[in-house]
């Protein structure tokens, strides 16, 4: 028998759509996949705008970033474009992130659903660097001697449910992203980018579970001088099951352009104190640091709570042997569906 929270099918949607999204999808997934050559650790350094990797959303850091298949908020506008279509009403999240130094990293994103189909997103996130010092070649300070790098990236989404694409046991959703990116150093200049990721839904009478691929940041790099940078594309893949009530397990491949690929694994527990009150418990892996670092550095730890519409995220991942830890704390906003025909909640 399946699911109670199958989302009912319902016929309609334009072919085009459907082709237009997986078209988008397929068409950008071979651009980084022609340079698999440069995915490996004698790749570190080659590409640019790496603030573009800092992840979003304390619930995906503290499950290690196996997050892609899961994903169904705000922040889907980050880690999967796809997610955006499990959303009900309406989603807005920020997150506030300490790096070490007096680095510190924000964000803003807000989904709203359309119809039955379809949900718009939009957000934008600002990093600052902190006072870095302002130096000649020789070593001698320049102007008032210091100065403040600042990113930022301004985003655009969209999440679409494709029913011509699915049947009585399997629902697609695609998403699609775009992005303006922008740094202020010294000296200035602007990047272009963008996403696509499906996720897949899958659902029988022992155990449903969630499978995602999404590529990430195939564009225009930015250029300082007279060289324009290449964008730190990377792909994911991903799947989740949830083996019982309340709790989540997920995995994920990781194969970025500017480094050797990597894995993750994550894990989230539920108690439902009441209707409007949840606690959650978060932990994951992620193996993308480790060489670099620390094996410390891999680990990740979440917490989250529920209370009525809002939800307050808390990660933490200490940094092995640069001796310090980073903290970040998110809040988001979700408003659950009204007498829906499409979406019955999971």
């Amino acid at each position: 028998m399946k699911s109670a929270s199958r989302r009912r099918r319902r016929p309609g949607l334009p072919a085009r759509w459907a082709g237009a999204l997986l078209g988008a999808w397929l068409a950008a997934a071979p651009a980084p996949l022609r340079a698999a050559s440069d995915y490996s650790s004698s790749a570190i350094g080659t590409a640019g705008s790496e603030f573009l990797l800092f992840d979003l959303g304390a619930r995906g850091i503290g499950m290690g970033g196996a997050y892609s298949s899961v994903t169904d908020d705000a922040y889907s506008l980050y880690w999967n474009p796809a997610g955006l279509a499990k959303i009900p009403r309406l989603s807005a999240a920020t997150m506030y992130s300490i790096y070490i130094q007096d680095i510190s990293y924000q964000s803003l994103s807000y989904a709203q659903r359309l119809n039955d189909n379809s949900v718009a997103a939009a957000g934008f996130r600002y990093m600052n660097a902190g006072s870095v010092a302002h130096t000649d070649t020789t070593g001698n300070p320049v102007g008032q001697g210091t100065f403040q790098p600042r990113n930022y990236v301004a985003e655009a989404g969209w999440g679409q449910a494709v029913y011509d694409l699915s049947d009585s046991e399997v629902d697609i959703d695609l998403g699609v992203a775009a992005r303006w990116i922008h740094t202020d150093m010294v000296e200035r200049a602007n990047g272009y980018g963008g996403d696509a990721g499906v996720q897949a839904h899958i659902y029988n009478n022992y155990l449903p579970y969630d499978l995602s691929a999404v590529v990430q940041n195939v564009g225009i790099g930015q250029k300082f001088d007279r060289t324009r940078d290449t964008l730190p594309s990377r792909v994911r893949f991903g799947g989740a099951v949830r083996p019982r009530r309340g709790l989540i397990l997920s995995v994920e491949g990781i194969m970025p352009v500017n480094n050797a690929p990597a894995a993750a694994a994550g894990c989230e527990y539920t108690w439902e104190v009441d209707k409007t009150v949840k606690a959650m418990v978060r932990g994951g892996f992620n193996s993308s640091t480790i060489e670099d670092v620390d094996i410390m550095s891999g680990m990740n730890l979440g917490l989250g709570l529920t209370v009525a519409d809002f939800t307050f995220d808390y990660a933490f991942t200490p940094m092995g042997l640069l001796g310090t830890a980073t903290h970040r704390l998110s809040v988001s906003f979700n408003l659950p569906a009204k007498l829906s025909h499409r979406y019955r909640e999971r």
